[in-house]
């Protein structure tokens, strides 16, 4: 039964399109009932995003408790599902390209392109992964093996990691704990800064001359003046001019044994835009990661081995894919490094001198083979020269795409600043984690929350 009395009456005689009273005081009602949930949803998103803003600001300055860090760590791993969707069962680039071979011709275009779909999803898992595992040991030097397994397992459930990654994962575990473990040893055994550094570098450094040390994920991070830092530079690799002015602001290597030691040179004109020396602590860090750790057990970063069965492929459409792929990873790298560049200078020019950088200076985009140009030796391969199809692959994803890329992010970078009202260390700290290709995305997101 219902409660009504008596059916609601309505006035059969007014116009069409026109609301009876009560029809219009439901409508009304309505209305300002969802308006009001929708306010509320907004304000709550609006809350959440000032809270996660919080914590990222507060992850970029080292003042995360444990629990904020897991909390963060769950968001940013929900919002990485959320635009990247997962890949059904085990995907083993190999082993899917044999099976595409394998089919008839008529076949391999479609079957080709979800490969490339599935190939770039997973891609981008383990480079979410590997920034995952970066920032966990970065926030506790110590963080627990088996949480870092977790991790591990938490994204090959989604994006179909096979055996072979499963072992790249346990040897770059295997590594950052043996050089974890080298670095407290050192320390232990070396409990005096002058010695400590003596050892790790053959210089002995003067009572009252200049010295800070301490202790990173799995390196012994040093701090001294220019002349010293020159010292211990000529003993690493003898090629700096006896007297001149040591012209790095840091540098990078390992011990006789093994410790790997950072090198940050604490006279101010070194480090233009990097006034406390961190950035520079921090880029030589990276360096450090990549030799020891992800290169020794991924081969080199920086050019990833060439497919050279591209070369011996007849049919076109899989050559197209060998190289598209290759030239994706090795223009993820390069991107890489252009994000570190641009998070630099944005410490110390503002916006629109960056805009100027990049479209009159030509920053990342003049093909001089200069320091900027982190591609020219792939597009300018000798031995591909004659080659019409890698020439024109390069010219539309090394040349074109990659710079639409770096562009389009600064200009949502600029939009994250402006619009959104945030400051430019807020905005860092959002995107910093991020590939400049997911910038426009994330921006985006962002600006709905705040809108």
């Amino acid at each position: 039964m219902s409660d009504f009395e008596s059916l609601p009456q309505f006035n059969d005689k007014e116009k069409p399109g026109q609301l009876s009273t009560l029809t219009h005081e439901a409508v009304t009602t309505i209305t300002t009932n969802t308006l009001a949930s929708k306010m509320k949803e907004v304000f709550e998103e609006a809350r959440g995003l000032v809270e996660y803003t919080a914590l990222k600001v507060k992850e970029r300055f080292g003042r995360l408790s444990r629990e904020e860090f897991e909390q963060l760590l769950a968001l940013d791993f929900q919002e990485f599902l959320d635009d990247n969707p997962p890949i059904e069962g085990v995907f083993s680039p190999e082993e899917e390209l044999r099976k595409i071979r394998e089919l008839p011709r008529e076949q391999r275009r479609e079957a080709l392109a979800t490969f490339k779909k599935n190939l770039v999803r997973q891609q981008k898992a383990l480079a979410a992964l590997r920034v995952f595992i970066e920032r966990s040991i970065e926030f506790n030097h110590d963080f627990p093996r088996k949480k870092l397994v977790d991790l591990f397992e938490k994204f090959a459930a989604h994006y179909g990691f096979d055996s072979r990654h499963r072992g790249i994962f346990e040897k770059i575990m295997d590594g950052y704990y043996e050089n974890r473990w080298k670095v407290l040893k050192m320390r232990e055994k070396f409990p005096d800064d002058r010695r400590l550094v003596y050892e790790l570098t053959g210089v002995n450094i003067g009572k009252d001359e200049k010295l800070d040390v301490s202790i990173g994920p799995m390196s012994i991070d040093i701090r001294v003046e220019g002349y010293n830092a020159k010292k211990m530079f000529k003993r690493w690799l003898p090629v700096v001019e006896p007297n001149s002015r040591f012209p790095y602001g840091g540098f990078a290597s390992q011990s006789s044994e093994g410790v790997c030691y950072t090198v940050v040179n604490l006279d101010k004109e070194a480090r233009v835009g990097d006034p406390t020396g961190e950035g520079t602590r921090m880029h030589e860090y990276q360096h450090l990661i990549n030799n020891a750790l992800f290169r020794r057990v991924l081969g080199s970063r920086e050019a990833p081995e060439f497919p050279w069965e591209y070369r011996r492929e007849f049919d076109p459409t899989i050559r197209a894919a060998l190289l598209e792929d290759f030239f994706r990873r090795q223009r993820q790298f390069a991107l890489e490094i252009a994000k570190d560049e641009i998070l630099s200078c944005l410490c110390n020019i503002n916006l629109s001198q960056l805009w100027r950088q990049l479209l009159l200076g030509g920053l990342f985009f003049k093909q001089d083979g200069g320091p900027y140009d982190y591609l020219a030796s792939l597009r300018n391969w000798r031995a591909f020269e004659d080659d019409p199809l890698y020439q024109k692959t390069a010219q539309r994803m090394l040349v074109k795409e990659y710079k639409e890329i770096i562009l389009r992010a600064v200009e949502f970078f600029a939009k994250l600043v402006t619009k959104g009202k945030f400051s430019t260390q807020e905005a860092i700290a959002l995107l910093a984690d991020k590939p400049l290709e997911d910038w426009p995305k994330a921006v985006e997101r962002l600006l709905e929350k705040t809108g």
